[in-house]
């Protein structure tokens, strides 16, 4: 997923997905991915905003799922 596609609307929409993938222990996810995303949803849930290296690193993980 590039960059720019990456909207508040998207990100509103992965980020629970990708919660449920860890809460479910996904085997697709690494350990650190496992760590990564309750840590940015926490983040964006209290700021609503994200850095573009963790934008970035969002879309891989969704892309990979």
């Amino acid at each position: 997923m590039e960059l720019h596609e990456l909207t508040d609307k998207a990100i509103d929409y992965m980020l629970p997905e990708l919660e449920s993938l860890v809460e479910a222990d996904d085997r697709r996810l690494t350990p650190w991915e496992k760590s990564f995303i309750p840590s940015i949803s926490e983040q964006w849930t209290r700021k609503r905003f994200l850095t573009e290296d963790q934008k970035k690193t969002l879309g891989k993980i969704w892309d990979k799922i």
